[in-house]
């Protein structure tokens, strides 16, 4: 349906005369003539009609007013919307397993940059599988990560950041082992660094290159237990924690315990060493050329300040 021809209706509905309507609607009175039979043929009724030499509207004519008044002016809206947002959207693409990390100061980061300019729109948008690495953000499909590294007893190596990545410190916090009934460690009250000798740890596929880096395995081997670390390909977090470790461990951040109800789970155990702390800074990362953009630039420094409150 044609804007113009849903103006120049109600242009004519007022007049009700082609000449008149025609010259407010700066238009030929044929085309004029041509447009109104247009919309009349795609409604499927008449609008109009000619009662004794004068034009008139129809019963369902009447009724089309408001509705072509209310469309004018909802079409006017999205224009005047459309327009406004030009230079001031953004769209961020935030792999869903991110967000719960990120979920609250995002809120509040959006909110900062709307009260401070009202014409600036936020629209984050959560992309799936698991995107925990740079590697995210060079590939372009995520404009964020939150990536991690590990804090052994205060000695962080930091973020990863390849040429053209920037970030900041979001916070740090423990790394659990998780293990399920069937682990012959399930009912052991302390367990040691040495008693997962010979066993294996499953771990989502984003952060597995982190852990390598870290030396978790060499850490462990340190204290007696030599341990193989191994990817575990899965499309979602549900997906990962609802797995059967059976004598194998996974590994679980704080953050997300209460999320998937972990904590809730009967079959399922969180536990830490208790001579050797799994303890993992975590940071925002984001290309810098993300941040060319005013709208992101504005968005990233709210969302610092919302992180660093």
């Amino acid at each position: 349906m044609d804007a113009r021809h849903l103006e120049e209706f109600l242009v004519l509905s007022s007049a009700l005369n082609y000449t008149a309507a025609a010259q407010e609607s700066h238009v030929s009175r044929p085309t004029l003539v041509e447009h109104m039979a247009e919309l009349e043929a795609e409604l499927g009724c008449a609008l109009f009609v000619k009662s004794e030499g004068r034009l008139a509207l129809t019963p369902i004519g009447r009724r089309f007013v408001a509705t072509a008044l209310s469309l004018v002016e909802g079409i006017s809206g999205v224009i005047a919307e459309y327009r406004s947002l030009q230079g001031n959207f953004l769209s961020v693409r935030i792999a869903a397993t991110n967000l719960p990390w990120l979920e609250s100061s995002i809120h509040r980061a959006k909110r900062a940059l709307e009260e401070m300019n009202p014409r600036k729109v936020v629209d984050v948008v959560a992309t799936p599988g698991a995107a925990s690495t740079a590697d995210a953000l060079l590939d372009g499909s995520n404009d964020i990560v939150v990536t991690g590294c590990k804090n052994w007893e205060g000695e962080s190596s930091g973020a990863v950041m390849p040429s053209g990545i920037s970030g900041f410190e979001l916070q740090t916090e423990p790394i659990m082992l998780l293990m399920t009934e069937g682990n012959p460690l399930f009912g052991q009250a302390d367990i040691r660094a040495k008693d997962l000798d010979g066993s294996c740890i499953l771990l989502p596929p984003d952060i597995y290159n982190g852990y390598m880096r870290d030396g978790v395995a060499e850490r462990l081997l340190e204290r007696g237990a030599r341990v193989s670390l191994r990817p575990l390909p899965f499309g979602d977090h549900f997906e990962y924690f609802s797995h059967g470790f059976d004598d194998e461990l996974g590994v679980v951040p704080t953050t997300l315990i209460p999320r998937f109800g972990i904590d809730r789970r009967r079959e399922c155990r969180t536990f830490e060493l208790s001579d050797l702390k799994l303890v993992t800074d975590f940071y925002v990362l984001y290309k810098d050329e993300f941040v060319e953009d005013e709208t992101a630039r504005l968005f990233v420094e709210a969302l610092k300040q919302s992180v660093s409150s």
